[in-house]
């Protein structure tokens, strides 16, 4: 269960990154912060203190001395990077008298942590009725968020998770050569790259092959180790296409399959999957997003609902997911490849993890 706690910390550990962030910008004299951080915090700000606050940015380019407004509540906003006393007392000097007017109290956001003494200009000070409680900071954002109710905590948590990779771009600081440290290639999963041991193969040649001798039958007749590499490269190829967790699905499906759900009525052997017991043992969220993108590799089909076999035909029905290997006789040929692949997985305790989500045969 998520707690409050939870969320706190999580809200706690964000902003503070934003403010060293910010710091390490005022240090360099990058103390302009743009449009983005204003809306960003306005967010925060409306959830956090129940108000509509608007950009007045977006009405007049950089409105003197304030940055948001809630005309109904008479609230505003400055925000900015800078903590010292000249620039409190510059903004409000900055600040226009039919903004004075419009709103009746006045808070100064330094997006980092203020300075525990200000000299202020007593005249503007008195005039806005200003005090030093109308300069806030993350450490007063942060008390004012362990107070909330939870649905409110929860809100600004899952606002500031869905656009802190956004707000984090927007401080980054270039290089000497003008590059920035974020890239999109840091949120794109690599493409995973098969593992196969310089004997490719041979372990699981042989052991089908000794696996027949033992059982009296023909060995002479079995898959070549040319057909077995060929449908391995085959499968390494077809599960190189998929995401990561959409491979973590498909080993789950494998490995929590139906008992006893062999069938090799046709000429591609298939284990099944129900899929009523698929949606209660499987709490993951996009189920059908992961069945769509297996589906559409040929990993996976769908049953449509089929009468359950029962003694007394009762007028139940049961529909369930084929659990299969893409391929068809023109890429390899063993049809059987399912039942063996399962087979020498599950007696040598290897695993469904390494081989479908690594991508690592050295096993084999």
């Amino acid at each position: 269960m998520i707690t409050r706690g939870y969320f706190i910390g999580e809200i706690i550990d964000e902003l503070a990154n934003i403010a060293h962030q910010v710091d390490n910008r005022c240090k360099l004299n990058l103390t302009d912060l743009n449009k983005y951080l204003e809306d960003f915090f306005k967010e925060i700000l409306n959830r956090l203190l129940d108000l509509h606050l608007e950009n007045l940015n977006n009405e007049r380019s950089n409105a003197p001395g304030l940055d948001l407004g809630d005309p109904l509540k008479r609230r505003a906003f400055q925000i900015t990077s800078e903590k010292t006393s000249t620039k409190i007392n510059n903004t409000l000097e900055t600040i226009l008298d039919e903004d004075r007017m419009a709103y009746s109290e006045i808070t100064i956001l330094i997006i980092g942590y203020k300075q525990t003494k200000y000299t202020p200009n007593e005249e503007l000070w008195n005039k806005f009725n200003f005090k030093k409680e109308n300069i806030w900071d993350i450490n007063k954002i942060c008390q004012e968020a362990i107070i909330l109710d939870l649905d409110t905590l929860q809100s600004i948590h899952q606002y500031i998770k869905k656009e802190i990779v956004k707000v984090k771009i927007e401080l980054e600081i270039p290089n000497k050569e003008g590059e920035f440290s974020t890239s999109i290639k840091n949120y794109i999963e690599p493409i995973a790259k098969p593992k196969f041991h310089e004997n490719a193969l041979k372990v699981y040649h042989e052991y089908h092959i000794t696996k027949l001798k033992n059982e009296g039958l023909e060995a002479d007749d079995y898959y070549s180790i040319y057909d077995i590499t060929q449908a391995f490269y085959f499968l390494s190829k077809e599960l190189a296409k998929l995401p990561r967790i959409t491979r973590e699905f498909y080993a789950f499906l494998l490995e929590r399959r139906d008992e006893n759900s062999l069938d090799t009525s046709s000429s591609k052997f298939f284990y099944r999957f129900n899929g009523d017991r698929l949606k209660r043992i499987c709490r993951y969220s996009d189920i059908d997003g992961e069945i769509r993108l297996l589906a559409k590799h040929k990993f996976i089909y769908w049953n449509e609902p089929t009468p359950i076999r029962e003694e007394h035909y009762t007028g139940w029905t049961e529909s369930s997911y084929q659990i299969r290997i893409p391929g068809n006789a023109e890429n390899y040929t063993c049809d059987n490849f399912i039942v063996d692949f399962v087979d020498f997985i599950e007696n040598k305790n290897i695993g469904y993890q390494k081989p479908i989500v690594n991508l690592n045969f050295s096993d084999f």
